[in-house]
């Protein structure tokens, strides 16, 4: 069975396919704003949440707020 969703110290985030192309993308999952990342392969698209993820907590961080999600 396919994994559709991946985890990184807390966020969950979706695994989608473009079939168009066969790319993959997918968002962070239960934030309030949306944040997306892409990738043209899985290794690639994890590596790319885990960045977004990084960003999103060194973002909330700078502006003094406790990320949402913990590991």
């Amino acid at each position: 069975m396919a994994q559709k969703t991946i985890f990184h110290k807390g966020y969950e985030g979706t695994i989608e396919v473009d079939t168009k192309d066969y790319s993959l993308y997918g968002k962070i999952l239960f934030l309030d704003e949306e944040i997306s990342y892409t990738g043209n392969s899985f290794a690639e698209l994890e590596d790319n949440f885990k960045k977004c993820v990084e960003d999103h907590i060194q973002s909330c961080l700078d502006k003094g707020e406790k990320p949402p999600f913990t590991e």
